[in-house]
């Protein structure tokens, strides 16, 4: 990250908002008082051995004191973070099992981190460069994924350490087990009540996209599934339609949802509400276990695929193909949790920093006037790597006019 040029600013004032005396956080950082004035001055910039512990001094991370954004770090920032030198990441690298055979130098850290090649065929190896990216998370103790962005962003003449494709969950034999001890009907009723689970689970997705408010799972996973009163009066629901359709013209809720409930397949939640032209009537709301929604993914023959650590998740996918094609776009076009997750600058919670994938700015050029979402170089190339993988995986996403913006401006 490139530094702010208030940053000696911005360290002293956060200090001051820690509450330490410059003795106090010279003693927790382990350097002198001098040290301190210094960095505070401007007249040194903070040595690699004390930088993350300046932050945990301080209680923040690196982009409150102005050494760049979330989303934007580099190699040399992580390491900096984790307050290592590069002479002591080589010499951790040659004492782990799976790199020690790499004869690791802080000359060839340095290498990587400046963005040049490196010498050794390793570094020409997409499985040798993914194991010292395990082995350089490890040591800096951030998350994989993190760690191959920062990657991707410091040095493209090596070669990248790629995440794993998609991989086939193996089958548990148990599930199906499950599935095979039910009767027709329970099979029917089971069928029904996932379909009408992932129709709210894809109007959920659909309303992050819009920008609602973020409405917890446990609460639309329970869904209506009757009234306790003539269908005449109060009609029926969404599920009880689609088990009529299905031919149970009786679709109650009484033996069969039992049955899945004694198996663990769903929970039955029941209460009353109030109904201006009746008044107060029971309902019975149903919510889908992992072990209901499992089971009928098995009975219906629907594979899952595993998603690989550092792919985004369906919705957060079906956002990066929306700025990529369309951008610019306007603030309303991209939910406040998107940005949580994408966004440089931002953050998804304490210490863990976006995958810096779009940005909210004013155009090239411009010189006022408003800000607009366009996707950062980082997501480009990571659209670009992964674009195979999550057509697979998320094959309902359309990525029509994708490729085209890939390697076009940003």
């Amino acid at each position: 990250m490139a530094a702010d040029t208030d940053m000696p600013a911005r360290l002293r004032h956060r200090r001051e908002l820690a509450g330490l005396s410059v003795e106090e956080f010279a003693e927790q950082v382990g350097v002198t008082t001098r040290a301190v004035r210094y960095w505070e001055a401007g007249v040194r910039e903070i040595g690699d051995r004390y930088f993350g512990r300046v932050l945990a001094a301080l209680r923040c991370d690196a982009q409150a004191i102005g050494q760049g954004r979330r989303g934007e770090e580099t190699l040399r920032d992580l390491r900096r973070t984790a307050s290592l030198s590069a002479e002591q990441v080589a010499t951790h690298l040659r004492k782990y099992r799976t790199t020690a055979h790499m004869k690791m130098t802080a000359d060839k850290i340095r290498g990587l981190e400046q963005g040049g090649h490196v010498r050794g065929r390793e570094w020409r190896s997409t499985p040798d460069c993914a194991t010292i990216a395990k082995a350089l998370a490890a040591l800096y103790r951030v998350p994989l994924r993190l760690l191959i962005d920062a990657w991707r962003r410091t040095n493209t003449s090596v070669a990248a350490p790629g995440i794993a494709p998609p991989s086939k969950r193996a089958p548990d034999p148990r599930i199906q087990e499950t599935w095979d001890s039910l009767n027709d009907r329970q099979r029917l009723y089971l069928r029904e009540l996932f379909h009408e689970d992932q129709e709210q689970e894809q109007e959920q997705v659909q309303r992050r996209l819009d920008g609602s408010p973020y409405t917890p799972a446990p609460q639309w996973r329970r869904f209506l599934f009757c009234l306790h009163a003539p269908a005449r009066a109060v009609g029926y629901t969404p599920v009880q339609e689609r088990l009529r359709v299905a031919g149970v013209h009786d679709p109650g809720a009484g033996a069969s949802l039992s049955a899945l409930e004694r198996r663990g397949l769903i929970v039955r939640h029941q209460d009353t509400v109030y109904l201006p032209s009746i008044g107060e009537v029971r309902r019975t709301r149903v919510e889908l276990t992992r072990a209901g929604r499992s089971a009928a993914r098995s009975g219906l023959g629907i594979e899952r695929l595993a998603t690989p650590p550092g792919m985004l998740s369906e919705w957060l996918w079906r956002l990066l193909v929306r700025v990529i094609v369309q951008a610019p776009i306007s603030d309303g076009d991209v939910p406040g949790r998107g940005t949580h997750h994408l966004a440089v600058g931002h953050s998804v919670r304490k210490g863990v920093p976006a995958r810096g994938f779009i940005e909210h700015r004013q155009p090239y050029g411009a010189e006022g006037g408003p800000h607009y979402w366009y996707p950062t170089r980082s997501g480009l190339d990571h659209a670009a790597d992964h674009l195979a993988d999550y057509q697979q995986l998320y094959s309902g996403v359309n990525t029509e006019g994708l490729e085209a913006h890939l390697n076009g401006p940003m």
